[in-house]
């Protein structure tokens, strides 16, 4: 036989404890109904019309320009701040001729950041656009501009002849322009103001020089192919270092250990 005091404080304590169990239950419904509520609203007002972007920011964007940079986007019909998609925006904006790299931010309620990273031209190519334009291209032969754009004139740049025209801006360069290209973009200071053209020759590179009263027969100096770039632009530089330009008639570094010189006769 069970104590009669012993029992009835048995069932006490289980009472006790079925009630702090359902007041439990009782607070966590009470919490995930709150907190779904709370979430429900919170995607509701991201999604509504209340939500959507109303400012874009632009910084970076000096040659491309904001307005071209934000009709790019896709965002300048305000669609919700939290359904913008950064990796296909910033997709978009490097389609632009001038853009390198592009990077999103979002800063609440109602805003979005676009930082652009523009290109740096380093040559002038022949423009297909216009015969007689040429266009602004980057180390890679992304074509920019035309050469005439206010955005860059390309007159101190190296120019690119004998190579296939570029075409419209955001294009790439005609692969057989690019040893010309790695030719013109790695000359060094001691040839660059020296250097009126880097001309294509089926394969072969060759370098026309700047020299008074010789416009229409530079002075030329032969890369062949555009290996070993840098030995044979030093041993090219080496040699004019130690001659009048006028006087060459045509100097040979393709084996740039035994360049080769010869005089135009007087």
């Amino acid at each position: 036989m069970v104590d009669p005091r012993i029992a009835a404080r048995r069932a006490e304590v289980e009472a006790e404890s079925q009630a702090r169990e359902r007041r439990h239950r009782r607070r966590w419904a009470v919490g995930a109904t709150a907190v779904t509520v709370l979430l429900s609203a919170g995607a509701l007002v991201g999604l509504s019309p209340m939500a959507g972007v109303s400012e874009i920011q632009v910084f970076g964007a000096q040659r491309t320009g904001p307005a071209a940079v934000r009709a790019a986007s896709g965002l300048e019909h305000g669609p919700p701040l939290v359904r913008v998609d950064a990796g296909r925006v910033t997709a978009r904006l490097r389609g632009l001729a001038w853009v390198k790299t592009a990077r999103l931010e979002r800063r609440l309620p109602r805003t979005v950041v676009l930082t652009i990273e523009e290109r740096v031209p380093a040559a002038v190519a022949p423009c297909a656009a216009a015969p007689v334009a040429r266009c602004l291209v980057d180390t890679t032969g992304r074509v920019l501009a035309p050469a005439s754009d206010p955005a860059g004139a390309g007159a101190d740049l190296p120019q690119l002849s004998g190579v296939a025209p570029a075409g419209e801006p955001g294009s790439q360069l005609d692969g057989s322009a690019l040893g010309a290209l790695a030719v013109a973009t790695s000359l060094p200071s001691a040839l660059s103001g020296l250097v009126l053209a880097v001309r294509d020759e089926g394969g072969e590179v060759a370098l026309d020089l700047r020299a008074s009263g010789r416009e229409k027969s530079p002075p030329v100096v032969r890369l062949g192919h555009p290996d070993r770039i840098q030995d044979k632009l030093t041993a090219a530089a080496t040699v004019l270092a130690r001659t009048s330009v006028n006087g060459v008639g045509v100097l040979d570094v393709r084996v740039p250990e035994s360049p080769a010189l010869t005089r135009v006769r007087r």
